[in-house]
């Protein structure tokens, strides 16, 4: 055998890589169609809470065997618990804000996170920002002006921006949390503690609501509904708890920018909002921020636990 060509172990090792670089993808794919579901949703006359709460309802049941089994970090769970809580709340900024704005000004809007991880991990854990950092978080506040220009967000209101920014301010925390607190979890668990703080959260806000605007009526509604629990979390939860610490931080945010233009493509085809120049640049701008922030987040044992 050729002394320069790849052994067995190489070839098994890149082909592991490739099948976690496609199960990334796949997941941030489905991270993608979040708005296609949720104005679905919306038009069957689900409040933005419950609509939020379904979305995490599933996987907190499905994965609260893991939490059981983690329960001696008990430290770890309740930070998972507390960020779970403020993802939850976030995202019925998240709902409303789609009830207002486009997919793609919602879905860029969404895409600050890194810039409130950065506040966040300096605020909260003292960590002194990267350049790479600093550099690609002003690239992702020119991406969001590019598709949601100033005069824009002006027309659709301060509490609408604020509403839309809600999301991604808690996943910034979520991150930061993951990075500094949440190595003592097993991802599985981790991931399943953040859902289920989403569900504790969110239940007595649910439990005021009419039955009208809690339990979804018409033809498709519950297919609807169980799509939206199993494609937009569970799935692709699963997806990169597993696959996220074999690709790497820097990779794994990578694959998951496809996030973003699935949500354009949603917003085009579902809703016929047209696609411009500006949105391809806003992909582009995006991925050079994440090529220079990406491992400002180091994975250690806990994956990223998506929202």
């Amino acid at each position: 055998m050729n002394a320069s060509s790849p052994g067995p172990a190489h070839r098994a090792g890149r082909s592991a890589t490739a099948i976690a670089f496609a199960s990334i993808i796949l997941g941030a794919a489905c991270f993608g169609t979040l708005p296609l579901f949720a104005r679905t949703l919306s038009d069957f006359a689900l409040a933005p809470a419950a609509i939020a709460f379904y979305r995490f309802a599933l996987t907190a049941v499905v994965l609260a065997p893991f939490v059981f089994v983690a329960r001696r970090q008990w430290r770890g769970l309740l930070w998972a618990l507390g960020a779970g809580a403020a993802m939850g709340l976030g995202w019925i900024g998240f709902v409303m804000a789609l009830e207002r704005l486009s997919v793609a000004q919602t879905g860029v809007l969404f895409m600050t996170f890194p810039v409130f991880a950065i506040a966040f991990a300096a605020l909260v854990f003292g960590e002194r920002p990267r350049a790479g950092g600093l550099v690609g978080a002003a690239l992702i506040v020119v991406a969001a002006l590019v598709v949601a220009p100033p005069h824009q967000a002006i027309a659709g209101g301060p509490i609408t921006i604020l509403l839309a920014l809600a999301a991604p301010a808690a996943y910034g925390l979520l991150i930061t949390v993951i990075a500094n607190r949440l190595s003592v979890l097993p991802p599985i668990a981790a991931a399943g503690a953040v859902s289920l703080g989403s569900v504790i959260i969110l239940a007595p806000i649910i439990a005021m609501l009419p039955a009208a605007q809690l339990v979804p009526a018409g033809p498709g509604a519950m297919a609807w509904l169980l799509g939206f629990a199993v494609v937009t979390a569970l799935v692709p939860q699963l997806l990169f708890v597993i696959f996220a610490p074999v690709l790497g931080s820097s990779k794994t945010a990578m694959a998951g920018s496809v996030e973003l233009p699935t949500m354009f493509l949603i917003g085009a085809v579902a809703f016929g909002e047209p696609l411009r120049v500006a949105h391809a640049l806003a992909i582009l701008l995006i991925a050079a921020a994440i090529a220079l922030s990406a491992g400002i987040v180091p994975l250690g044992k806990s994956a990223p636990v998506r929202r």
